[in-house]
C-alpha cells in the first residue's frame, strides 16, 4: 500500500508539471492589452491607402486602444467575425460630437487618453473602425459600440476614412493572442 502511495503522489506531480509546461505560450489566457506601433508595423496599411505613417496619430490610437482593454467585461469577439466589438455608454455631448464628426472632443469627453496623454488634441483625425451609437435612453446617455477590425482585414469604414487622407496612425488591441487595429487617418 506504501509503495502505490508513492506512485499516485509521483503521477500527480507529473501531471502538475505537464500543465505548468503545456501552458507556456503568453498569449494563452492574456488578459487583452494594447500595443504600440511603428512605421514599420504600419508599412501594409500605409502601402494599401497611399498615406504615410504619423507617430502622433499612432500615439492617439494608442490611447484609443488603452481605453478599449481598461474595460474587457464589455468586449467580445463573435465567431466568424473579423472584428472585435467593445461597447460603453455615452452621454449626449459625446454623441453630438461624434455625430460632427469631433472625435477628438468625442474621445476626450469619453475619458480616452486622460490617463495616459492628456487628451486627444485637435480634431484633425478620422477612425478607421466603426463607431455605431444608438439613440438617447431616458437617463440621456447612449449605446456606443466601437468596431475593431483583425489586423490584415480593411472594412469599408476604414476606406471610406482614408479618402482624401495623407497620414496614418495606428495601435493594436490585442486579445487570445489575436491583433485588432485601431486606425486613424489624418
Amino acid at each position: 500500500m506504501k509503495n502505490w502511495k508513492k506512485l499516485l503522489a509521483c503521477l500527480l506531480v507529473g501531471l502538475m508539471a505537464l500543465t505548468v509546461f503545456t501552458a507556456c505560450d503568453a498569449s494563452v489566457g492574456a488578459p487583452m492589452s494594447p500595443k504600440r506601433s511603428n512605421a514599420k508595423s504600419a508599412e501594409a496599411l500605409c502601402t494599401r491607402f497611399g498615406v504615410t505613417y504619423d507617430k502622433d496619430l499612432s500615439e492617439k490610437a494608442y490611447y484609443v486602444a488603452d481605453w478599449v482593454v481598461s474595460s474587457s467585461v464589455s468586449c467580445k469577439v463573435y465567431p466568424n467575425k473579423p472584428e472585435l466589438y467593445r461597447y460603453d455608454n455615452v452621454d449626449d455631448v459625446a454623441k453630438t460630437y461624434l455625430k460632427q464628426g469631433s472625435y477628438a472632443y468625442a474621445f476626450d469627453s469619453m475619458g480616452i487618453g486622460k490617463g495616459i496623454g492628456g487628451g486627444m488634441g485637435a480634431n484633425d483625425f478620422t477612425p478607421g473602425f466603426g463607431i455605431k451609437c444608438d439613440n438617447l435612453d431616458a437617463n440621456g446617455t447612449s449605446d456606443i459600440t466601437f468596431v475593431l477590425p483583425k489586423d490584415g482585414t480593411y472594412p469599408e469604414a476604414m476606406t471610406k476614412a482614408a479618402e482624401g487622407k495623407t497620414k496614418l496612425g495606428v495601435a493594436y488591441v490585442v486579445k487570445d493572442g489575436v491583433s485588432y487595429a485601431v486606425v486613424l487617418f489624418g
